[in-house]
């Protein structure tokens, strides 16, 4: 694994400016630092308008501190770069040398087709295995790409965001008519099996994706690789575009300023759905700043697992022994030997994190791992699997039944996957029985013979046997159990 040397991103923005600090694996980013100012700066740009001198100092006043923080952090990169409103501002050169001359940072001012290419290689980031079209909505322009292979192809770039449309027209009726016929001309997507799935990218489609979230009543609050059916968020994007889902947006703490336009973003994306038929929507939270990371990767650190990249992270990082993940792994192989690559994927994820909250008490052990997996920005997976680690980690802890009783999070994963999430969660609750700085598990055997599970523990580490390795054996046991008669183990700890 490598590590990322820590870099500062600052996304000057048509409807906001950010800055966001990158730390931790190189392959699985992490988060240090993200701010945001809300400050529309595409409506004084838009049709080749001058930033005033008060928008010019404040700009730069906003990205002066911005620089302060990166290089207070330590960051040994600080990347810049501007959008839409400074493409189309007549006087961008002067905001850009005023911010040089105050920080020694140049800004680039990216083209639309560029801002695309960055916006799916972000998606290649967060999604290794990504395919289909891709649109990144700002305040003033939308961005499409294709993913095909791996390569990022087909970037095409329109002032159809939120900010133009309600300069440019003012009556959505109006503004509808011309975004349907921007939309048609641009001919996004050249072949068919393309057309199944179309990653969404922007604040917009995020308030969008957590609207929708609301109305489901959906348990997981993670837009990352949320996704929907196509059929289904049409149903949502009409509540927005009729206001009867006024309340419910209320609701959902989505800025006013992003609220009051959100009604074009909704049209937009009705009309991009009605156009090119996709199947399915998946937002993203990973985009152009992404982009330039993924940039920044050597081929074969771009074809590393983001997921097993961030799970080693975490295990050298936190855990007691961060040594044994590997030989725990081989060492549960009886309860795992027969399952698909994607399975095992996740279960060796799992043994590398599963010890990652020793420090904290028993009690809240369950809740640390939930909110780890469920809450951070770990990349390479989807929701489903998302909750499936996190239930293994669940069942390796100590259950409380209450908590198990109120968890929604267990209907987004199926019946079969619930019982291998206990049966992985039980064999790495005995294995935690045998941690030390020495690996025993090349001595200490474990097998499943006439569906029981038998334990080899060699004369000289006999001591090492006692009630609590009796105790998971037995829990281990009643999960194989459960596996193999399909029962579903959601019911059985309520019952308990």
């Amino acid at each position: 694994m490598k590590f990322l040397k820590r870099i500062g991103i600052i996304d000057i923005g048509s409807n906001s400016i950010r800055l966001v600090v990158f730390d931790g694996p190189k392959r699985s980013p992490l988060y240090l630092y993200n701010e945001k100012v809300f400050y529309r700066l595409g409506q004084n740009s838009l049709g080749g308008q001058n930033f005033t001198d008060k928008i010019l100092a404040e700009v730069t006043n906003i990205i002066d501190r911005f620089v302060t923080i990166s290089r207070n952090m330590k960051a040994v990169k600080i990347i810049a770069f501007g959008t839409s409103a400074l493409r189309e501002a007549n006087n961008s050169t002067d905001l850009i040398k005023m911010i040089f001359n105050r920080t020694s940072i140049n800004v680039e001012i990216i083209s639309g087709e560029a801002e695309a290419e960055y916006a799916a290689k972000g998606i290649l980031l967060g999604f290794p295995n990504a395919f289909g079209a891709i649109c990144d909505l700002g305040g003033n322009s939308v961005e499409f790409g294709t993913i095909f292979e791996g390569k990022v192809i087909n970037c095409k770039t329109a002032l159809l965001g939120p900010l133009a449309l309600n300069k440019l027209f003012g009556i959505k009726k109006d503004a509808k008519s011309h975004m349907k016929a921007v939309i048609d001309s641009l001919n996004i997507i050249q072949q068919n099996d393309l057309r199944k799935k179309l990653f969404l990218i922007g604040g917009s489609w995020r308030a969008i994706a957590k609207f929708h979230m609301e109305l489901t009543g959906y348990p997981l609050k993670m837009i990352q690789g949320y996704k929907i059916k196509a059929k289904e968020l049409k149903k949502t994007l009409s509540l927005i575009n009729s206001g009867l889902g006024k309340k419910k947006l209320l609701m959902t703490n989505i800025p006013n300023e992003r609220l009051e336009l959100l009604p074009y973003s909704a049209n937009l994306l009705e009309i991009i759905l009605e156009t090119y038929r996709f199947d399915s929507v998946i937002f993203s939270s990973f985009g152009v700043r992404e982009g330039f990371l993924f940039d920044q990767l050597t081929e074969k650190e771009k074809k590393r697992d983001p997921l097993l990249e961030a799970a080693k992270y975490f295990e050298r990082k936190e855990s007691r022994f961060p040594k044994l993940s590997r030989s725990v792994f081989n060492w549960i192989a009886p309860f795992h030997k027969k399952f698909n690559k994607k399975n095992k994927r996740l279960i060796l994820a799992a043994c590398k994190l599963h010890d990652i909250t020793w420090i904290a008490h028993p009690d809240y052990k369950m809740e640390m791992c939930l909110e780890l997996i469920t809450r951070s920005n770990i990349s390479g997976l989807s929701h489903k699997d998302r909750m499936f680690l996190a239930m293994i980690l669940l069942f390796r802890h100590k259950i409380k039944s209450e908590v198990i009783q109120d968890l929604d999070l267990f209907h987004l994963v199926s019946k079969q996957k619930r019982g291998i999430a206990m049966l992985i969660g039980k064999s790495l609750r005995l294995a935690s029985t045998f941690f030390g700085e020495k690996d025993l598990f090349r001595e200490i055997k474990i097998s499943v013979k006439n569906d029981e599970v038998e334990l080899m523990i060699p004369e000289h580490l006999k001591s090492l046997k006692g009630e609590i390795v009796e105790r998971r054996k037995y829990e281990l046991n009643k999960a194989l159990k459960i596996f193999k008669n399909k029962k579903d183990p959601k019911k059985l700890l309520a019952e308990n």
